[in-house]
């Protein structure tokens, strides 16, 4: 059950489970009012302050939108009924907001992607390729202190592999070509986000992640 704090009709406090100190405090440094309220309080029943203050059970009542390019401004409290009721009106995000959040969200997806790995056909089998940032490291490294007629007993997740240097480069060189498609990737969404000129387009921009539909502004 969540309750606000209401003065002339102002919320100033809320809406929050119940929390006496916090009811207190905001009713002794904000309102210079000293009231001792009840530890614990699970009643519908609101508690009168003065004639012009009051503690009352709320509930919050959220409009569809489209989080991608709207956000919810709010709430508007309706006082009428014994449970307040708080409503949100939907509002259009700014599309220069919308672009910068979606970069974000495209360089997170970018990095997701660069570092999940990558496969490479070696001596017949298809192993996976550490593309971590120290994982490349460590394949680079190996990479340039070997001579050419040196091997290395590698481990991969599908197994053991003894490996020349030139297949050892065949690792490398598939991981520095899955980093550079994501970046390749990442560029070319910024310039598509860059050329929408409203919402709507920027809403039609697909972000290379499972979560479309992650807020933009929270409600």
């Amino acid at each position: 059950m969540s309750y606000i704090l209401v003065h002339n009709n102002y919320v100033i406090n809320g809406p929050r489970s119940w929390n006496y100190r916090s009811f207190e405090s905001t009713l002794s440094e904000e309102l210079e009012i000293e009231f001792k309220l009840p530890m614990t309080y699970d009643s519908t029943e609101p508690i009168i302050i003065d004639e012009n203050t009051k503690i009352v059970t709320c509930r919050l009542e959220y409009a569809a939108h489209n989080p991608k390019i709207e956000y919810l401004h709010g709430p508007f409290w309706n006082f009428d009924e014994e449970v307040a009721l708080g409503t949100f009106q939907v509002m259009s995000t700014p599309v220069d907001v919308i672009k910068g959040v979606l970069k974000q969200r495209v360089a997170v997806n970018r990095w997701t992607k660069e570092v999940a790995g990558t496969t490479v056909e070696i001596q017949g089998k298809f192993v996976t390729v550490d593309t971590s940032r120290d994982g490349r490291n460590i394949f680079v490294q190996k990479y340039l202190l070997m001579t050419d007629a040196e091997t290395v007993e590698w481990k991969f997740p599908e197994g053991w592999l003894v490996l020349s240097r030139t297949e050892l480069g065949q690792a490398v060189n598939a991981g520095v070509a899955h980093v550079q498609n994501q970046f390749s990737w990442e560029s070319a969404k910024i310039t598509e986000i860059d050329l929408c000129t409203d919402p709507e387009e920027l809403d039609l921009v697909d972000l290379g992640d499972p979560v479309q539909n992650q807020p933009i502004i929270g409600a």
